[in-house]
């Protein structure tokens, strides 16, 4: 009876497989896949064509043990006649018949011990989602685990919540950013029912990093300008602020105008006295401040789980990754914000040393 050799003919196992898996699971079936040029018929190319381990048989018998044209066997089993030399030629140098290795990734019996508790650490931390977590994993710790993996963990744990309206995406992302820091910044303001609280902030647009923001009793103009104070407090010496987008609440716009279309409002008199572009939304369109709009909805997720506002804040600024910033690199806001500005970091040193020069000569 002849002994088999196994062909390992899967996929690129490489990807979503941890570091710590066993690759010696036993391999039962699977199909032989045209890798080579293909035959054709009738101008048609084949297709990945399935052969039993009896039908890869009878083909090297077929040309080794009785001598018959490569291309007829070829034609006989519908493969090509690269396939059935490659398979022929494997016979003649073993005198073993060839046999298919499993089609699809390759079996891994285990991931790391820890890896439960490891993931569970990561969400208490960052509080992300499977797919962010299972791609911190292979960043951050050199472990390639599936996202699904990660997904069964977090709903063990209950801590995966639906959401029917990510089910499905009609239509790709179309995003609309600043390119520097300091470019723009969204601000709106916010109830929380839980502290019966008002909350306002100052999110810079290119970089989603909260540059100021507080909790009130009530919503105020006067708060919202102190908010743009604190920001050209904190930034000015980089750049002031720009532009700020808003909507048309009272506490920034004056809905009843004068003829020449001015109006005596304090938000608007600082903004134009600081030289600040008031940039106004749509009217019941609060995707145009949709970015104000998602920190919100991850205000009102996590804020309960810090003592105070700041650590909040601090918390998304600087530990947890942004998901719309570099992913590849776990980027968080806070070192987008920097990364962001640095032409105009480079620009203002250059226009410092060109002054001193002047100075000096």
């Amino acid at each position: 009876m002849r002994s088999v050799l196994v062909i390992d003919e899967s996929e690129d196992a490489s990807s979503d497989v941890s570091t710590d898996v066993s690759t010696d699971a036993p391999i039962e079936s699977c199909i032989v896949p045209e890798t080579f040029r293909q035959a054709l018929d009738g101008g048609r190319a084949f297709d990945r064509v399935p052969l039993s381990n009896e039908d890869i048989e009878r083909i090297v018998v077929r040309v080794v043990d009785h001598g018959l044209d490569t291309g007829y066997v070829a034609r006989q089993f519908g493969i090509s006649q690269r396939r059935v030399q490659q398979l022929a030629k494997r016979y003649r140098e073993t005198d073993v018949v060839p046999k298919a290795g499993v089609r699809g990734r390759r079996p891994y019996a285990r991931y790391p011990s820890d890896l439960a508790d490891l993931v569970l650490r990561l969400h208490r931390r960052t509080r992300r989602g499977a797919v962010a977590i299972a791609r911190h994993l292979r960043i951050r710790h050199g472990i390639r685990v599936r996202n699904g993996v990660v997904h069964g963990i977090l709903e063990g744990a209950g801590l995966v919540r639906e959401s029917p309206n990510m089910r499905g995406r009609k239509k790709p992302w179309i995003r609309y950013e600043r390119e520097h820091s300091l470019s723009a910044g969204h601000m709106d303001w916010h109830y929380n029912s839980v502290f019966r609280k008002w909350v306002c902030a100052v999110l810079d647009d290119a970089s989603r990093m909260v540059l100021a923001g507080g909790e009130y009793d009530q919503r105020s103009s006067a708060a919202a300008i102190e908010l743009l104070i604190e920001v050209l407090h904190k930034y000015g010496h980089i750049q002031p602020l720009r532009e700020v987008i808003t909507d048309h609440g009272a506490e920034f716009y004056a809905n009843t105008r004068n003829e020449d279309g001015t109006a005596n409002h304090a938000f608007e008199i600082f903004c134009r006295d600081r030289g600040i572009v008031h940039i106004l939304c749509q009217y019941n369109h609060p995707q145009s401040n949709g970015k104000i709009e998602k920190w919100f909805d991850t205000y009102e997720r996590y804020r309960k789980e810090f003592a105070t506002f700041d650590d909040f804040v601090q918390w998304y600024n600087r530990v947890r990754p942004h998901s719309s910033l570099d992913e590849e690199r776990l980027e968080t806001p806070e070192q987008a914000f920097y990364r962001k500005c640095q032409d105009i970091l480079v620009g203002n040193y250059m226009r410092m040393v060109e002054r001193e020069m002047g100075e000096q000569a």
